[in-house]
């Protein structure tokens, strides 16, 4: 069962699962029911004004996008990450057993990679 409470440490502390919950639970109380499939399209939207934001930030220059990222970035950078975090929600997956899973695919992926170059 998904508390209300928040984490040990509030949400700065919190792991990519507490996270997920945090947002369901923000969902729920809100009245913010999302299905999957609108959830997921929230997110592409929100990655689109966050890279808006990040292409102004830097001032389309490649060479700028190095630069301290704005407030809007961040702000941006946040939606993104709590519509992907409803979309785990709404579908049904654990967002920190995927990460994990997808951190151990790349670590098999590039092992011989991280070796050659240390080697």
């Amino acid at each position: 069962m998904i508390s209300d409470a928040s984490p040990a440490g509030g949400p700065a502390g919190a792991t990519l699962t507490e996270c997920q919950e945090l947002t369901g639970a923000f969902r729920r109380r809100a009245n913010m029911p999302i299905t999957a499939d609108v959830a997921l399209l929230d997110a592409c939207a929100e990655l689109g004004e966050l890279t808006g934001a990040y292409l102004k930030n830097c001032g389309y220059a490649p060479s700028a996008a190095g630069a301290p990222p704005s407030d809007q970035v961040r702000s941006e950078f946040g939606d993104v990450l709590f519509a992907l975090l409803g979309f785990a929600d709404a579908a049904g997956l654990d967002a920190g057993a995927e990460f994990a899973a997808t951190l151990d695919r790349y670590e098999a992926r590039f092992a011989g990679r991280t070796a050659e170059r240390h080697g």
